[in-house]
């Protein structure tokens, strides 16, 4: 009992190093407050360092991507931004379904993952998730990975969506019980050599094969607000959004 309390003593002290733009002695979340949720915070840091930080909102602060908590059942944590982007509304890159690496040109003669047509695509597994065919997975890392069928529908059945747009990018926030959010912006899809729909829908791949064809794979798509379970073709580029 004596060190536990020891420990809670010295923690605020602590806190003046962890961040030189605190506002506060002790602000460590920098809320503006020096309260319990301080000592929180630096627990947090000091048990996963600043990158597993954990936040319910982006701080954009320029180290993306980070880790959004929205309440979820399942504790997923969502990330910040999308595979290859710099801030939460930018694109980012476009990836086939199980490709790792973006390209110029969009369709079956290009997948790798096929000889040349729809109707010999390879199997890479029913579900990709934390796999060599990962992009998340590979360019991430530290257990970052695309996104399940059952996490995209716990996302969408446990949060609250709105059309709106962020810094004028159009795309969809999502709003968990706890108040966190995320924003995914309407990147479009890459087909050819053309971005199609940039602005209006929004389509994320899932890390899950589409059980009744093989040249098919999940995809959280959006339009307008409306968020839901899409399934299409494996070789269009799209957005990711990765988990943890």
């Amino acid at each position: 009992m004596k060190k536990y309390y020891t420990f809670l003593v010295l923690l605020p002290l602590m806190a003046v190093s962890v961040s030189a733009q605190s506002t506060k002695r002790g602000d460590v979340n920098e809320d503006g407050n020096v309260d319990i949720s301080d000592v929180v915070e630096l627990v947090n840091i000091i048990l996963n360092g600043d990158e597993n930080k954990i936040y319910t909102t982006c701080p954009d602060d320029g180290h993306h991507p980070h880790l959004i908590d929205l309440g979820l059942p399942s504790g997923t944590l969502w990330s910040c931004c999308n595979v290859g982007a710099d801030k939460p509304e930018a694109y980012g890159g476009y990836y086939a379904w199980g490709e790792t690496e973006e390209k110029d040109y969009y369709d079956w003669s290009t997948y790798s993952h096929c000889d040349g047509s729809s109707i010999t695509c390879h199997h890479l597994g029913s579900d990709i998730a934390s796999t060599q065919y990962d992009v998340a997975h590979a360019k991430w890392g530290n257990g970052w990975h695309i996104p399940t069928l059952t996490q995209m529908e716990e996302l969408v059945n446990n949060t609250t969506s709105e059309w709106t747009s962020e810094n004028g990018v159009a795309g969809i926030k999502f709003t968990g019980s706890n108040g966190g959010t995320i924003f995914l912006p309407a990147a479009g899809d890459r087909q050819y050599s053309e971005l199609h729909n940039a602005g209006y829908d929004g389509e994320y791949w899932l890390s899950t094969l589409y059980e009744s064809y093989e040249r098919y794979a999940d995809l959280l798509y959006f339009r307008s607000g409306d968020a839901s379970r899409f399934v299409d073709g494996r070789d269009t580029g799209r957005s990711v959004r990765p988990v943890r």
